[in-house]
């Protein structure tokens, strides 16, 4: 049977642990190399945004009115310092964590974001003649369009082909990581993609990658060294050995990279906890060998809240002990990473596929919408600051309520695209303004094609 690569590293169990006894220059005592790694926080469902980001000036009793099982009591929000976009702003209690990573300027939230190809407005949509993403409100296609998918004809992401961009030698050593099922952002078309398990082990069933004495280790070394007869069988060989070197270095980063000095909370409900403290060590392990830029997907699922919102129960968790839990793995993150030694090296993103209406749906939930708030925290970053021209008008029918149906309901037009949010990063990383246009084409029917957080 010829297996894809994706079934021999699930079949292997990936690889995360082990106790490996090859060495490697100590993490103190490497240079400083031009090293940029970004982690992407997908939050699969479509969370609410609305209910994260919350006005707290006049605009509030209008928030208050829309979403009479939802809203947030103003006296429970977490002040966000400073007026943006003509509001104050707080921050759900869940996102406290977030908060203070604003007031420290190394949080900055980017409102009204979303998939987008070219600006629409309201009435474009009510004539027709809006050019819009395929199948909105799907997640499958919002999620694959806001991680960069151009269609049947390429199915690669915006993470990948911004990696095909690069020159070899800054993306020769595991350049594109996925702790993710659903990974369209870092798929490229010439880059190789390194599929992780922060749960994983290092047995590939009696043999261990961290036993290179293993005599069953060495039979596989040597079947993914094998020269075949035909192309099946040398697509087979390369993947073992592909999957296999992928499972060292992942069992290596989680022995050798420095102990993360964040405070990762695990809960049962969600893996995000691990994941992040997973890639708390592997980033300065893998910058320590050789690494030069880097792009790291993590999924967390659970955000399509139609029902039971503000649910407290661990069993069925709703949107605050879920985001509360991204909340402090973000920063946790944040704090590893500067005690490694890679304050400004390392951005970390949260996004998702679309935001929920501000409406409430009929089982003190809510439904699949358009615009959201993202966020994005590092050390490189203009934090403090609400970016965007505008903040919707928190009133169903009101003059940013996208759509006509009966009754309106609330859902914003994305004042930002997705591809514009992830501009900025890969101008940080260092790709000319033709290079990232040529790995994300819809930048060309923006006048502005940044946002400016960097």
């Amino acid at each position: 049977m010829i297996f894809s690569r994706r079934q021999l590293l699930t079949r292997a169990g990936l690889a995360a642990l082990g106790g490996l006894t090859s060495s490697i220059m100590p993490l103190s005592s490497v240079q400083a190399a031009d090293f940029k790694a970004v982690v992407v926080v997908f939050l699969s469902g479509g969370h609410d945004g609305n209910n994260i980001l919350i006005p707290t000036n006049a605009a509030y009793s209008d928030y208050q009115r829309s979403r009479p099982v939802l809203a947030q009591p103003k006296d429970a929000l977490v002040p966000l310092s400073g007026t943006h976009m003509s509001h104050t702003f707080g921050l759900a209690p869940a996102a406290r964590a977030f908060a203070e990573l604003f007031e420290a300027k190394r949080l900055a939230v980017v409102a009204n974001v979303g998939a987008l190809v070219q600006p629409t407005t309201i009435a474009q949509i009510r004539n027709n003649t809006a050019k819009l993403p395929p199948f909105l409100g799907s997640h499958t296609e919002q999620e694959q369009w806001t991680q960069g998918w151009m269609g049947a004809e390429d199915l690669s992401g915006w993470g990948g082909r911004l990696m095909d961009q690069f020159a070899p030698e800054l993306r020769s050593k595991q350049p594109l990581v996925a702790l993710a099922r659903d990974y369209t952002a870092v798929i490229g078309n010439s880059t190789p993609l390194s599929l992780a398990d922060s749960n994983g082990s290092s047995n590939w069933g009696a043999a261990s990658v961290d036993d290179p004495n293993n005599l069953v280790t060495q039979r596989l070394i040597a079947l993914s060294r094998l020269q075949s007869a035909n192309a099946y069988e040398a697509e087979v060989s390369r993947s073992l050995r592909s999957a296999y070197l992928d499972s060292v270095e992942f069992a290596r980063g989680k022995t050798m990279g420095p102990k993360p000095t964040g405070n990762f909370v695990n809960v049962a409900f969600s893996s995000v906890a691990r994941d992040l403290e997973f890639v708390a060590r592997h980033i300065p392990y893998s910058k320590s060998t050789g690494a030069r830029r880097q792009i790291y997907l993590i999924q967390d699922g659970g955000y399509d809240t139609h029902t039971g919102q503000l649910d407290t129960s661990e069993t069925n968790p709703g949107l605050d002990l879920r985001f509360q839990a991204v909340a402090r793995s973000v920063s946790a993150l944040d704090k590893s990473l500067i005690d490694a030694g890679l304050d400004g090296q390392v951005l970390t993103v949260v996004m998702s596929e679309f935001g929920r209406t501000l409406d409430p749906a009929a089982g003190a939930g809510s439904d699949h919408a358009w615009g959201n708030h993202w966020f994005v925290v590092g050390g490189a970053i203009r934090g403090g600051v609400v970016y965007g021209n505008s903040f919707p008008t928190l009133v169903t029918g009101g003059v940013d309520d996208a759509f006509d149906w009966k009754p309106q309901r609330g859902q914003w037009i994305p004042q930002f695209s997705s591809d514009q949010f992830m501009a900025d990063i890969a101008r940080w990383m260092g790709l000319s303004a033709a290079q990232v246009t040529a790995a994300m084409p819809n930048l060309a029917n923006f006048s502005k094609q940044t946002i400016g957080y960097l």
